[in-house]
């Protein structure tokens, strides 16, 4: 399968140039890659529901199939004031017959940043994995921006420590008094220079039935979900907290923790400019995974170094698509 006289093709598409059959195909490349399917109902919300009507696609043919694809999914940005386009590296996907060597990678990654380039889009950004990490820095030659952090509350903390289950029951008793520790913080919303602007298509697109949304008070939202990981833990992610003030970050907390009672875990992932009541802070060396953002500029006349400061960002996983 990987001899020189195969038929290989590389072409850029835009989802709704995407044939019946090329999707079709590229949803079972999808199924055979990662530990998850989509359908096609799932396939247009997460590529075609976007700002422009579509996504960007570096697509790798071998014989006629489809064989590789690398994806950037369109987002508005507030970057500093100017409204902007932004895109988000996806379902990078190779099968594992034609895996081996950075060209076909490299390959697929410039036709759809070219094909975004053309739309405006001004900046690329991703969260690589630990295999794709070194490819995307050394290859691609992204930049760094830095790493999430992670703030947790643990519920039931035998369920993290089966050792410990039998002090599952102060566990939720510390909890519920730690989550309800007043707030002392500033009330300011703090100056962000580059965050998403939500609307409705956004939340169509980036959100599904497995997600709720609570009213947190005095305007404010948090969207959260409530997880199973591979481990057994009942994982409650808050998602997004809008405005993010410290004041509403609080009374996010105490909601999902009140609504979400069946969970062993609350978890936070994003860049928070203070420290939130009701979770604390996980040291790098307890994280579960490191959660690394790269990216890489367009269109130097429409964006300048700054968006590679991480502090500018307002940053979580409602960003990008995971939980």
């Amino acid at each position: 399968m990987k001899g020189l006289s195969l038929n290989r093709e590389f072409v850029f598409r835009r989802t709704d140039q995407l044939s019946a059959w090329e999707k079709e195909q590229f949803i079972s490349l999808f199924g055979r890659t990662f530990p998850k399917t989509i359908n096609g109902e799932e396939f247009e919300r997460k590529y075609a529901c976007t700002p422009l009507g579509y996504s960007h696609h570096g697509l790798m043919f071998v014989e006629g199939s489809l064989v590789g694809a690398y994806n950037l999914i369109p987002y508005v940005y507030n970057c500093f004031g100017a409204r902007r386009l932004f895109g988000l590296s996806v379902d990078t996907m190779v099968a594992q017959e034609h895996r081996g060597g950075p060209f076909n990678l490299t390959k697929m990654a410039a036709l759809a940043c070219e094909g975004a380039r053309r739309d405006h889009i001004s900046f690329v950004f991703g969260f690589p994995n630990d295999h794709a990490y070194p490819f995307t820095r050394h290859v691609l030659k992204w930049s760094d921006l830095g790493e999430l952090d992670f703030y947790a509350l643990p519920v039931n903390i035998g369920a993290l420590k089966p050792k410990l289950r039998w002090a599952n029951a102060v566990s939720r008793l510390g909890a519920g008094g730690f989550v309800r520790l007043p707030q002392l913080g500033q009330r300011r919303r703090p100056d962000f220079g580059i965050e998403k602007i939500p609307h409705e298509q956004f939340e169509e697109h980036r959100y599904g039935q497995e997600h709720r949304a609570i009213d947190v008070g005095n305007g404010g939202r948090c969207v959260y979900r409530t997880c199973t990981e591979a481990d057994g833990v009942r994982t409650t992610y808050i998602i997004d907290v809008t405005p993010l003030t410290e004041a509403c970050f609080a009374r996010a907390v105490r909601a999902v923790y009140a609504a979400a009672r069946d969970t062993d875990l609350l978890l936070y992932v994003g860049r928070l400019p203070f420290r939130p009541a009701g979770l604390l802070k996980v040291p790098p060396s307890r994280r579960p995974r490191r959660i690394r953002m790269c990216g890489k500029i367009l269109d130097h006349q429409l964006i300048n170094d700054c968006v590679f400061n991480i502090t500018n960002w307002n940053i979580n996983i409602s960003n990008f698509d995971v939980r």
